[in-house]
Parts: C-alpha cells; sequence; structure tokens
C-alpha cells in the first residue's frame, strides 16, 4: 500500500560530460524522507538536492557509486538536518549531479528516487 508515499525519479541515460541540474516543484507541502541513486557500474557521481537559495539544503555532496552496480539509500538520518525535511508547496526543488566528482569514472547511467511523504 502506497498510502501518502510517492516518489519522484530523474533518469539520466548515457555517459554525462557536464554537471546537470534539474528543477521541480510540488503543488502541495511535502517531507522528503529519503533517497536511493545509483549509477552504471565503476562510474560514479556527486549529489546535491536543494532549492533554489540553497542548492544542498536537503542532501549535501552525497557520493554515488556504482559500485557492482549496486545503488545507495539516503536514509532520513542522511539528510542535511539528519530528520525528514518539509517542503512548503511551490518550493522549486532542485538536483543537482555532480558528473566528475565521485570516486570513479564520469557518471553514466544515473538514476535518482526522491521519497516524500504529503504533507
Amino acid at each position: 500500500m502506497q498510502g501518502n508515499l510517492f516518489v519522484m525519479q530523474l533518469f539520466i541515460e548515457g555517459t554525462l560530460t557536464g554537471d546537470v541540474t534539474r528543477r521541480f516543484s510540488l503543488p502541495v507541502g511535502a517531507t522528503l524522507i529519503g533517497a536511493n541513486a545509483g549509477c552504471d557500474n565503476a562510474t560514479s557521481f556527486i549529489l546535491d538536492v536543494g532549492n533554489a537559495a540553497d542548492a544542498d539544503a536537503y542532501i549535501d555532496a552525497a557520493t554515488i557509486t556504482g559500485a557492482a552496480s549496486t545503488t545507495t539509500d539516503i536514509a532520513s538520518s542522511d539528510l542535511v538536518d539528519g530528520e525528514p525535511m518539509h517542503i512548503a508547496a511551490n518550493t522549486e526543488i532542485v538536483i543537482t549531479v555532480d558528473y566528475d566528482g565521485g570516486a570513479g569514472t564520469d557518471g553514466a547511467g544515473i538514476n535518482v528516487d526522491l521519497f516524500f511523504r504529503e504533507g
């Protein structure tokens, strides 16, 4: 049962040659409760998630590696405040992928899932 949980996904196919920024907003208030991210084997990237005023307000410099093509979980305790973070309705949410800032070769096959709870 999904209840009041929902996921926002970002998928970038291919190998990156520059940083990528994606922006979106939600029409209702929501609480970021965690994330999951991954990339192709032997590639990596750095993930920041924030808002228009502070691009790393929610997730700050999380290194995501594609070791054995696994994913990296970012729990509520790993968020900037160490707990779920409320985001007001219509706040511009910014996802930034630093393509060459991780521990492997340039990020490729990048997937980011942000987990939210309504309210």
